[in-house]
């Protein structure tokens, strides 16, 4: 009968005669364990054959050299049980994750078509939506077969412009309460360039009716960022870029109020907080 033991604050099996085996050792690389935040982790020493990682019983892909992100969602509970197993042997982290609360926003001098949009305009969007998300589950499905291009976890800023939208906040737009904003802008004269923050390949470059010009670039492991009502887009899809490469300028397309890049960070289809994945004299 197996039973638990503990070493370093992991748990782990201990196998038949009662031998203590220990699972996998993960390294935490960097962290931000609140909602909205991540965990960057490495198996250490690699990923041998039949090593799984899982949060929540969800498999999580792990790169050939160990890496792996983990994402919390805007409104992630207390607790999140973090699992790497080889074979029975398994290690286990308890992550503390901290409530955050939101701001109210409203945006004003929207175009009424973009709160209201004709049947017309509602179809593109449905269109728009479905190709954004066909995108990011195929680079889901293929997370693990591209490197982590932030090793680090920590980007380099897209712009440089005052903070006006925060990641989180309820958003109304002239008054009238819509879906909350799951990245962060940052206003800025148009024309001004828009910078890759590491390296990655582009996997969508789209006119989209709400966001405007969007582009999305793939940064291995399932993370992903995207760049919205760019007046300019100078990509293409299945373009690598590295960090600093011009992907675009700043514009005002699709709803928007004026000139701002829109800067989102994704976990697959999760959104999280861009903010957390700069280093702290960037988050202005």
């Amino acid at each position: 009968m197996m039973r638990l033991g503990l070493i370093m604050g992991l748990r782990v099996l201990a196998g038949p005669g009662g031998a203590i085996e220990a699972g996998p050792e993960v390294r935490i690389v960097q962290q931000a364990l609140t909602q909205g935040g991540f965990v960057l982790a490495k198996v250490v020493g690699g990923v041998p054959s039949g090593t799984v990682v899982t949060v929540a019983d969800k498999v999580i892909p792990v790169a050939p050299d160990g890496y792996f992100v983990v994402g919390f969602d805007r409104a992630q509970g207390p607790k999140v049980w973090l699992k790497a197993c080889q074979g029975a042997a398994c290690t286990v982290r308890t992550l503390a994750i901290a409530r955050r609360t939101y701001p109210r926003q409203n945006v004003t001098k929207i175009a009424t078509q973009h709160i209201r949009p004709d049947p017309a305009q509602e179809a593109r969007t449905k269109a728009d939506s479905a190709a954004t998300k066909a995108v990011r589950q195929a680079m889901r499905a293929q997370a693990a077969d591209m490197p982590l291009t932030v090793p680090d976890g920590r980007f380099e800023k897209p712009v440089e412009g005052p903070r006006t939208g925060v990641f989180g906040s309820q958003r109304l737009y002239n008054g009238e309460e819509r879906s909350w904003h799951n990245g962060v802008d940052w206003a800025a004269a148009v024309g001004t360039p828009v910078r890759a923050p590491a390296d990655g390949v582009v996997r969508l470059a789209r006119d989209t009716f709400m966001s405007g010009n969007l582009v999305m670039l793939d940064h291995g492991l399932g993370v992903s960022t995207v760049y919205a009502h760019l007046d300019r887009m100078d990509v293409r899809v299945g373009q690598s870029v590295r960090a600093g490469d011009v992907l675009g300028t700043v514009g005002t397309t699709g709803r928007s109020s004026g000139p701002h890049l829109h800067w989102g960070v994704f976990w697959g289809e999760t959104p999280l907080d861009p903010l957390l994945w700069l280093a702290e004299n960037d988050r202005h």
